[in-house]
């Protein structure tokens, strides 16, 4: 890596191998001029398995159940290169049913590879809810896997020559009936994401490649297509039977996040259409080459040995590779995966070599993200679609009571308070629910309304942890500056006519004063948290904080001239539309943006939830410093809310046109306790129903870069604020954005009516075990073995990729005849994949629906003659036996 050595302030910050935007173990060190990047360089080696070592001491057969870790979103991929290898090699012919089975199959895999791109992808530049909905199509797509192979995702289904097994009853019209479905998903996620004005600043011009660049790096899938190259190897090698069927290549030619987002959506839809047109078309026949079954080499085969056994019923499980070497490709979701094969008149390879998409595609990322931003780090990073499995080659109770009495004066406001952030947190994730069609927290309390003080208590008793090498006197007081000065802010809040803390006559103006005290709060934290993750957070959120607060400051400055009990009596002489909704409407808005902004949430969270810090200010906190950080989040939007409630929603006055909401319930004439319960009542109900805005929000919008940000602060906010007293300079000022303004509110807006629809919908989701979810008829669970059947041919031992099944026999000379005498399978490290299953010459063994690992048998699962009770204990005489019951008299023989 080359550091300029001429610049002394730079910064080198380490980002990954344990990051939650990383896409796996992978390692950057990034040098930073600032929040420009001057270099970077990706560090592999955290999840080397030796794949290619494993596939050359193992027989194909044994080999196929590892393929699917390589790349574990788009398995079918590796199992069709793991077998188009040998049957290149062998000249083996694949029938055309099983080629049609095939080609399904890889375009399922395919969206579901593109699906699990996208939610990650979203949500590495802060949009959260696409990633719940992805795996609502994604459920799909693995349910028509499980009919049909008997896994969601390690399948094991692709076979040399064919498949495993023909496609179930009824489910050619469960897989028309999804393509139906996912074209108005595609739909959805278009409206929701592709023309969001946030989106597209985050993504357009965004890590571009030209493509001379392309070409030379050797990039390959949808990274190569966004260049403007019309390169598909579907439509160049014609493997399969892909040269059948009506579709196009899709491309781009701007070459940026952006056009690689485009490529993976159409790439989807075009998918569908292969997809549909096989399954129209699929012929009849065989779903596997019966030919293979016999051996190539010709022998004589003794009674009772292994061939013997084996030969009426799957291609042998010996198959020899010819003395060969060939390169065989695919198109992967991700890209060109290749394997170049060595084949030496062995059941072993003699070499096998892959060619990751994904380990190819990532050399460019360096070059990518130099003179860009820290954050476009995670959007070009995010727009390659890497997946690490291919990529890689190789004192405490003191200190809880001693807060407990500091508390204590103070208990009455803060338990108010406390239950204030408590509904807030429990209604952001019950409204997150519904708009994601998932089910909330349900089972802490009635409809989970404890599950976030069980989540608090727990912060409470966690382990605080101190920077061994930071200021830990400034570590402690960050977080409780933070929570202390928005507490502050609660002394100025009018709750009903006659209940006010304090009085003050500067109104809003101190909460706005003791707001600026909370980014020094962080700033202390970042810098004592001796992280330079923490450090550039608690500078980001400074800067987000003092670019909102004059914006916030100028758009109420004609309102707040005056004490705040006063707002709330000039609003409520005029009813409804006396309100300062109606009369300063753009400040209304401006008031949200900069208040949201203040108080960190989408798509202004970026100092503390910016995927490229980890958490900001935040990173080396834990205990209840951590959610000391949490709880003042919550705190400043409840302060928030009720500011906007005062200011511009008429307080606690219920003035509702054409109903006298006061006469009504006769509130004029009932007491003045009874009065300053009611006034309570509206004051909370109005901002509860306010914060519905900002949580959904949250929910719907990506998050600004920082430099977009601060843009809009200084640029856009801050003018119109300035002018927002006078109303030719503001329509002015609009007329200047008018365009680009309308726009960004017309995309945003369709934003929100996608999230706000799903509101209405079923959820998907299930609440595991009570609801559990019906398996296949082909569902590979725990293995059940049937004694009598087996004749100890020991098929199980060599099918098996780990070497789990163990079979002790003895030969019984008078009839020629092997007798069983113990079976066993170790549950604890088995990985299902059925091959002991599906090689069983006798059908001994099959696999049950039980899938819950918690009923498994961790220890070896024995099958013997003394658990069937066929000898008595007397009888025993046997080694093996009396070594598997511990006997005694082994150390005396």
């Amino acid at each position: 890596m080359n550091v300029p050595a001429t610049r002394e302030d730079l910064m080198i910050v380490n980002m990954g191998p344990h990051h939650p935007s990383m896409h796996g173990v992978l390692r950057l060190i990034v040098t930073l001029d600032g929040e420009d990047v001057i270099d970077c360089e990706p560090i592999l080696g955290y999840l080397h398995r030796g794949m290619e070592k494993i596939a050359e001491n193992r027989t194909i057969i044994q080999y196929l159940p590892y393929v699917t870790r390589w790349d574990y979103l788009a398995t079918m991929f590796t199992e069709a290169i793991t077998v188009n290898a040998p049957e290149q090699l062998g000249n083996i012919q694949v029938p055309k049913r099983a080629s049609y089975i095939r080609v399904i199959m890889l375009e399922l895999s395919r969206i579901a590879s593109h699906l699990l791109w996208l939610g990650p992808f979203m949500a590495d530049i802060g949009a959260q809810t696409p990633f719940f909905y992805i795996f609502r199509e994604r459920e799909l797509v693995y349910d028509l896997f499980e009919a049909a192979t008997g896994m969601r995702m390690m399948h094991n289904y692709f076979r040399i020559g064919g498949v495993a097994a023909d496609l179930p009853y009824g489910w050619i019209d469960k897989c028309l009936d999804f393509c139906d479905y996912f074209l108005t998903g595609v739909s959805e996620y278009q409206k929701l994401i592709t023309r969001n004005p946030i989106f597209l600043e985050r993504v357009e011009g965004v890590g571009i490649i030209g493509v001379e660049e392309a070409i030379n790096w050797g990039l390959s899938g949808p990274m190569l297509r966004a260049s403007g190259i019309q390169w598909d190897l579907r439509k160049v090698d014609r493997y399969e039977c892909y040269d059948e069927f009506d579709w196009e290549v899709q491309w781009q030619k701007e070459g940026d996040s952006l056009s690689r987002y485009l490529v993976r959506i159409g790439e989807m839809v075009e998918s569908i259409k292969i997809i549909q047109q096989a399954l129209e078309g699929i012929p009849g026949g065989p779903y596997e080459n019966l030919e293979i079954r016999c051996f190539d080499r010709v022998r004589n085969p003794e009674l009772n040995d292994f061939d013997y056994r084996f030969i009426s019923k799957k291609p042998s499980p010996t198959f020899e590779l010819s003395k060969q070497e060939l390169y065989v490709r695919v198109e992967a979701p991700k890209g060109e995966l290749g394997v170049f094969l060595i084949g030496d008149q062995n059941v072993f390879p003699w070499r096998w070599k892959i060619r990751p998409p994904g380990f190819i595609n990532l050399q460019i990322l360096p070059q990518l993200v130099k003179r860009m931003k820290l954050a476009d780090i995670m959007t070009i990073l995010g727009s390659i679609d890497i997946i690490m499995g291919e990529v890689d080659r190789l004192e405490y109770l003191k200190e809880v009571y001693g807060m407990i009495w500091v508390l204590v004066p103070i208990f009455t406001p803060v338990l108010g308070i406390t239950i204030g952030v408590l509904a807030i947190v429990w209604l952001e994730r019950e409204i997150s629910a519904g708009i994601q069609q998932r089910i909330g927290p349900e089972y802490a309390g009635p409809l989970g309304i404890l599950q976030a003080l069980a989540d608090g208590t727990k912060l409470l008793f966690k382990e605080n942890l101190l920077p061994s090498r930071g200021d830990t006197r400034l570590f402690s007081i960050g977080p409780s500056i933070a929570v202390i000065s928005i507490l502050l802010s609660y002394l100025i809040i009018p709750f009903g006519s006659n209940l006010v803390l304090s009085d003050l006559n500067i109104g809003v103006f101190l909460w706005i004063a003791i707001s600026s005290i909370a980014p020094i709060g962080l700033l202390m934290s970042g810098y004592g948290s001796n992280n330079k993750y923490s450090f550039l957070g608690g500078l980001r959120a400074a800067a987000q904080s003092i670019s909102y607060e004059i914006p916030l400051t100028l758009c109420v400055l004609s309102i707040s001239l005056r004490a705040i009990l006063d707002i709330v009596e000039a609003q409520s002489k005029y009813g409804f539309w006396g309100w300062n909704l109606w009369r300063q409407p753009i400040g209304f808005i401006v008031f949200i943006i900069s208040s949201l902004a203040e108080c960190e949430r989408l798509p202004f969270d970026l100092p503390e939830a910016e995927e490229e810090l980890v958490a900001g200010y935040q990173t080396e906190y834990s205990g209840i410093k951590f959610g000391l950080f949490y709880v003042a989040s919550y705190l400043n939007l409840l302060v928030s809310s009720l500011f906007v409630t005062v200011l511009y929603l008429g307080g606690w006055d219920l003035s509702i046109p054409y109903i006298f909401v006061p006469e009504f319930f006769e509130i004029n004439k009932a007491g003045e306790v009874f009065g300053t319960t009611i006034g309570i009542f509206i004051t909370l109900a109005k901002t509860y129903l306010f914060l519905f805005i900002p949580i959904t929000t949250r929910w719907t919008l990506p998050r600004l870069r920082m430099d977009q940000l601060l843009n809009l602060g200084w640029k856009f906010l801050l003018p119109i604020s300035l002018d927002i007293h006078d109303m030719f300079p503001m329509v002015t000022g609009f007329m200047n954005y008018g365009q680009q303004t309308v726009r960004a509110a017309r995309y945003i807006g369709q934003s929100f009516m996608i999230t706000l629809s799903h509101a209405n919908r079923l959820p998907v989701t299930i609440q595991y075990p009570y609801e559990k979810l019906i398996t296949s008829e082909r569902f590979r669970g725990r293995i059940h073995f049937e004694f009598d059947k087996c004749i100890a041919c020991e098929v199980c031992v060599r099918v098996c990729p780990i070497d789990l099944p163990v079979v002790d026999w003895k030969l019984e000379t008078d009839i020629r005849k092997k007798q069983l005498l113990n079976y066993s399978i170790d549950f604890g490290i088995c990985i299902f994949c059925g091959n002991c299953v599906e090689y069983c010459p006798t059908n001994c063994l099959s696999m049950t629906e039980e899938y819950e690992l918690s009923t498994y048998d961790r220890h070896e699962l024995n099958y013997n003659q003394i658990s069937l009770g066929r000898l008595p204990m007397s009888l025993i005489d046997d080694y093996t036996i009396r070594t598997i019951l511990n006997s005694p008299q082994i150390t005396s023989e």
